[in-house]
């Protein structure tokens, strides 16, 4: 696999914490920034699909009925 160099700006805390988190997990401040980058990746991707699911569900005519919703909504105290 190749890799690519890249750069951004952030505030100091920022890299601060980053370096903190990286030192305590005896990695680099490049691991941990792949790291955060891959997973933010990951929930994007799984967030689609998600929408996605839903989207489609709903074109279906998958609706919860009104006493579904009611239920929950008194389960939860809403």
């Amino acid at each position: 696999m190749s890799v690519q160099s890249t750069s951004f700006r952030t505030d100091p805390e920022t890299l601060s914490t980053l370096d903190q988190i990286a030192k305590d997990m005896g990695r680099s401040r490049n691991w941990i920034m792949n790291k955060a980058i891959q997973d933010f990746i990951e929930y994007q991707s799984w967030f689609k699909r998600q929408v996605e699911e839903g989207i489609r569900a709903a074109d279906n005519g998958e609706f919860a009925s009104d006493e579904e919703v009611e239920a929950v909504f008194k389960r939860f105290g809403a």
